[in-house]
């Protein structure tokens, strides 16, 4: 079946999705044959992946995946797909935990650094955090806190699989852009960063008419975050229609240059995201609420972006959200 399908899209044949679901399903319930793989998804991605393609990948290891059992109307991830370069400060994971101090239950999805100093895994152990606390944990979190950080590799372990051979690729692959895309829990309301413009339509494809309302955002300066310097591109996904549109951070009086809301060591990113958190007016502060204010108005919390940011700026300047980090610290006490 795999020469077959190599035969197909070397020579740029789109493929249905039944075609990629039972050779993803044979290659995970049987052995896999890695030069082979390695050829198809390499010549997947010179072809093109299509919407019927990535959504096979994305059930396939979804069928596999360490679901978790929790139902909720206001359920949320910030997850991206990392890989943008730019080597920023961890704002995603510092937007959730502010967040997390609104009627919504943030089941943040995420993984050790693998193209950045500093992953929301690294960030969040370096600040004391169990980054793989149990399932009835997580799930008492996500009710009690609002939050749980679901580490990937505990949920996804056919990923196992394919490790060594993405190692050894070393280029991008369709494997880049499934990590959004997999959280096990349920999910009403989605924000995905990506790696570039071409990474967004396909994520936003995927995610259409599978949330109530979503957004898949790449910046003008190649941001996977909802730029503090230049334009971002949204694509807005409510049921099955896509908007386009971009925000500009100016237009609230937000401005900084990318340098300024670089990231470091894990060290120094806990250090930095205690310091937003207890309301220093830096880059980096207005990067997170800026980015929460966003989440907050797609999950409908707030009726538009300022609002987001009033709301944000409120939560972190009352020190709610950094009452929060101390609940989450002392709930998810790492080694407890």
């Amino acid at each position: 079946m795999l020469i077959d399908v190599l035969e197909l899209v070397t020579n740029k044949k789109d493929l249905e999705y039944d075609q990629v679901k039972n050779l993803l399903d044979d290659i995970l319930e049987g052995e896999l044959d890695e030069i082979k793989f390695g050829a198809f998804l390499a010549a997947l991605k010179t072809k093109g992946e299509t919407e019927k393609e990535i959504s096979a990948f994305v059930d396939a290891f979804y069928d596999k995946a360490r679901k978790l059992n929790f139902d909720h109307p206001a359920t949320i991830d910030t997850c991206g797909t990392g890989g943008d370069g730019k080597g920023t400060f961890n704002i995603s994971t510092a937007a959730a935990i502010v967040l997390s101090c609104f009627d919504v239950k943030v089941a943040k999805h995420g993984n050790r650094s693998i193209t950045s100093n500093s992953g929301s895994a690294d960030i969040l152990e370096k600040l004391g955090i169990d980054i793989q606390p149990g399932e009835d944990k997580v799930l008492k979190g996500l009710e009690k806190l609002n939050f749980a950080f679901l580490f990937a590799p505990l949920y996804h372990p056919a990923m196992k699989k394919v490790a060594n051979l993405r190692r050894s690729l070393g280029i991008r692959t369709v494997f880049n852009i499934l990590g959004p895309l997999l959280n096990p829990v349920p999910l009403k309301y989605q924000v995905v960063g990506t790696f570039s413009f071409d990474a967004q339509e396909k994520v936003a494809s995927v995610l259409r008419g599978k949330r109530k309302k979503a957004a898949v955002i790449h910046s003008l300066d190649g941001l996977d975050e909802i730029s503090v310097s230049k334009k971002t591109r949204v694509l807005e996904i409510q049921d099955k229609n896509i908007k386009e549109y971009y925000i500009d951070s100016k237009d609230y009086g937000i401005e900084f240059d990318t340098s300024s809301i670089r990231g470091f060591s894990p060290e120094e990113n806990a250090r930095i995201l205690i310091s937003v958190l207890e309301g220093e007016k830096s880059p980096y502060f207005w990067a997170v609420v800026l980015n929460c204010g966003f989440a907050l108005y797609i999950c409908e919390v707030a009726k538009d972006v300022e609002e987001g940011i009033k709301l944000s700026s409120k939560a972190i300047e009352s020190k709610e959200a950094y009452l929060k980090l101390k609940e989450l610290q002392q709930f998810y006490k790492s080694g407890v």
